[in-house]
């Protein structure tokens, strides 16, 4: 079957991290041709460091989440403080349909590489900037972060316990980074659709903060009508309960639960044996909610996680177990449906990765291919799309341009 682009579709990506290279992924899936391009003095920084493992044990190839957020692309090296790799690299977008980054703004048109340049070689070019806050305002040139970038959006600000001291928490570390990814996907599909119609590329702007400010829209809308800032739930919700994660029998085993109507309340009460009339309502619930919690762990504690399971579900409730990352890759469900695939790479030999999530009959979604080494396809690359002989080719790793070892980082002229 063939796939969505079927290779008629090229993406050079520059990013770095997980938003960016996210995005290069799923065209991937989608049956693009996506080539990252990386510097040996400074490569992409979710490779990991050069100082955890000495130089045999190629340190920058074993990182997990580089490895999985780069699957499938063809990976090339080149030194962009030269003026040799610039042009090399305008080379690449003159044949290129995408070109994605997600430096901090400037750095771009300091490598003299912004999308007016960039449009100039290929008008057809569509390039999507990824900065943290954004490329304008007060604050667009402050470099952004996982946890920085859902604090500013408003995230970290509704985290914390319901009896806590008000310390705040940061949710995911990276919740922004894969939210701002799918968002880019859908709008480089859009501008795959509008080029179809003018014939020119465009620049897509995406600044991560503003795609998880939706998150937290039930916040801003409840401010803004009655002025008071949002409690802390903790893991309690603002109108169901009970509503939370409970502890069941055994080590550290627990279940998450959401009881929405009184009709499940009553059948979770006769599944826990408990017999309460102060829990009767949903008012009521919320009212007596410290005594409910007290009520429900106690049943909870007494079971183990898959009997707490099997008999909220037959009682018509909402309720999961609280899976460990072994768990999850072991969970009946998920393995039923092979989500995960073994996939081998050079130096870690083959592991088990995400899969495609979207089930497209036609044109299926391909997730099963391993991430580059550094500069592993500079030759085929350079070679096929380029026109490149092998002694010119050569000479680029003779003097530095390119190569598959990193080096010494060193700051651009």
């Amino acid at each position: 079957m063939n796939s969505i682009f079927e290779g008629q579709l090229r993406v050079l990506d520059l990013s770095m991290g997980w938003a960016g290279p996210l995005v290069g992924q799923m065209f991937v899936e989608m049956g693009a041709e996506v080539i990252k391009v990386e510097d040996t003095h400074h490569f992409d920084w979710w490779r990991g460091s050069l100082s955890v493992a000495p130089p045999e044990m190629q340190p920058i190839e074993r990182a997990a989440v580089f490895n999985t957020a780069n699957r499938g692309k063809r990976g090339v090296t080149l030194d962009l403080a030269s003026a040799r790799g610039i042009e090399i690299l305008n080379w690449l977008i003159e044949v290129s349909d995408i070109l994605i980054e997600n430096f901090s703004p400037g750095v771009m048109e300091r490598l003299g590489l912004a999308y007016e340049t960039a449009s100039a070689i290929n008008q057809r070019l569509i390039m999507i900037s990824m900065p943290s806050f954004g490329l304008d305002g007060p604050e667009c040139n402050a470099r952004g972060y996982g946890n920085t970038v859902e604090a500013m959006a408003g995230v970290t600000g509704l985290t914390g316990y319901h009896d806590g001291d008000g310390q705040r928490y940061t949710l995911s570390n990276a919740l922004g980074d894969p939210v701002a990814g799918l968002h880019g996907v859908f709008a480089l599909m859009v501008a795959i659709r509008e080029r179809e119609r003018s014939g020119r590329g465009q620049l897509i702007e995406l600044a991560q903060v503003e795609s998880l400010i939706p998150f937290v829209a039930e916040a801003i809308l409840d401010f803004q009508f009655t002025e008071k800032l949002p409690a802390a739930r903790g893991n309690r919700h603002r109108e169901h309960a009970p509503h939370g994660i409970y502890r069941c029998a055994g080590d550290d085993n627990w279940i998450a639960l959401a009881c929405e109507t009184d009709e499940q309340w009553h059948g979770l009460a006769r599944a826990l044996g408990i017999d309460d009339g102060r829990f009767a309502t949903a008012p009521s619930r919320k009212a007596n909610e410290e005594a409910l919690d007290a009520e429900v762990s106690r049943a909870i504690a007494a079971l183990s996680a898959d009997d707490c399971v099997a008999r909220i579900r037959d009682a018509g409730v909402l309720v999961a177990p609280v899976n460990s990352a072994p768990a999850v890759m072991a969970d009946p469900q998920i393995q039923s449906r092979e989500y995960f695939v073994a996939i081998e790479r050079a130096v870690v030999g083959t592991h088990l990765y995400p899969g495609a999530v979207a089930r497209i009959p036609n044109t299926p979604l391909r997730a099963d291919a391993p991430a580059p080494l550094l500069g592993e396809h500079n030759r085929q690359v350079f070679a096929e799309l380029l026109g490149m002989t092998n002694d010119q080719i050569t000479e680029l790793e003779r003097s530095g341009v390119i190569g598959s070892t990193p080096r010494e980082h060193r700051p651009a002229k």
